[in-house]
């Protein structure tokens, strides 16, 4: 399994990220602790076979 950290200020920035991994893309949680100038997000990845 691969877990990415994002961190971004605006909502439009995760999304433009979602939509490059986005065939990929296990799962998505957004951090509950919003606070601060960064927002977090936690993305999961789906693993290829092979790998």
């Amino acid at each position: 399994m691969i877990k990415i950290k994002v961190s971004y200020e605006r909502p439009e920035e995760l999304e433009r990220i979602l939509d490059r991994l986005r065939p990929e893309v296990k799962s998505m949680k957004v951090a509950r602790n919003q606070e601060g100038q960064f927002k977090k997000a936690y993305i999961e990845v789906k693993e290829k076979e092979g790998f």
